[in-house]
């Protein structure tokens, strides 16, 4: 038993000696121009540096990402499938209604960053301010639409919360991605979305979105004039559902060797001057979190999401 256990032991070692021996799929399970695709299509450019082979992203939008994510978690675990993950597909979905991978399929290998929640508005809307959006809702009850990139990702729970903390009435319309969002908005399609910095950056300025509100507990250095969920009474818990997390899962079974070389990589391709270079224009920072620390918050986001779908089914 002790030498098949060393034999067995000693292969693991070896297959991650000679990891990668080819390039590496990253499955994105949104669409084209997402956050997930801006951040990971960033990050990845320089992984030939750090992982020895190129990281080849792969769009697989559909379910919510669920596709995707399901895509991954039935792939070899060998490490040349990863997935994207978020807290959209990879908390939200799996936790409230059973549908995408989470932690009980994937495997963390890293969280690369979080982004709070931007409330944006087409520019002839009827409301300059969140308090003006407030009152006109009020006044308007159903009137309103807004859109979101899925159901249950962190803009769809964001506007059901305000639909129950405040008692106002407006349509909350999903979509494939915030891509897809972004461009209803802009379209005038939409009175309403949300956008994180990345998305909102290349707007500021253009007058083509009024920037409401952004869900955290300081102002975004990117945005310093707009004020936070905070200072317009919202509780934390609210900041807390509107900030999103992307990372790098692989599927269960993936051996540990292998999690920890592609953690080392990543966390190099986030140090990067370059990447850092190109995420700060995009409005983006960097959270990195190592495997076991990623583990443990994603576990506690995955509980919470669970009891937080509990109170909206009642």
């Amino acid at each position: 038993m002790v030498v098949l256990l060393i034999s067995f032991v000693g292969s693991e070692v070896l297959r991650a000696a000679e990891y990668p021996s080819k390039p590496v799929t990253l499955i994105v399970p949104s669409g084209p121009g997402s956050a997930t695709d801006i951040l990971m299509r960033a990050v990845t450019s320089v992984a030939a540096d750090y992982l020895g082979q190129p990281i080849i992203v792969k769009l697989v939008p559909g379910g919510g990402g669920a596709i995707g994510s399901d895509q991954v978690a039935k792939a070899p675990a060998d490490g040349y499938t990863l997935l994207a993950g978020s807290s959209a597909w990879s908390t939200g979905l799996p936790a409230i209604e059973g549908r995408s991978k989470g932690p009980d399929d994937l495997v963390p290998v890293c969280r690369i960053n979080y982004s709070p929640t931007l409330i944006i508005a087409k520019p002839d809307a009827p409301f300059k301010t969140y308090k003006q959006m407030m009152d006109w809702m009020k006044a308007n009850p159903g009137k309103l639409t807004a859109g979101n990139p899925g159901p249950w990702t962190p803009p769809d729970v964001v506007f059901k919360y305000l639909m129950k903390a405040t008692g106002a009435s407006f349509k909350n319309v999903p979509f494939q991605g915030g891509g897809e969002v972004t461009v209803a908005l802009l379209g005038g399609h939409l009175d309403l979305a949300t956008a994180i910095p990345s998305m909102a950056m290349p707007y500021k300025g253009t007058g083509k979105f009024t920037f409401l509100l952004f869900l955290d507990e300081k102002r975004h250095p990117d945005f310093p004039d707009v004020p936070t969920g905070s200072e317009e009474g919202l509780d934390k818990g609210i900041n807390t559902l509107g900030c999103a997390w992307r990372g790098i899962l692989v599927p269960k079974g993936t051996s540990a060797p292998i999690i920890e070389h592609l953690a080392v990589a990543f966390k190099k391709m986030t140090e990067d001057k370059s990447v850092q270079g190109i995420l700060q224009k995009a409005g983006e920072r960097i959270y990195y979190l190592g495997p076991e620390e990623f583990r443990k918050v994603w576990q506690a986001e995955y509980e919470a999401y669970k009891d937080l779908g509990k109170l909206y089914k009642k």
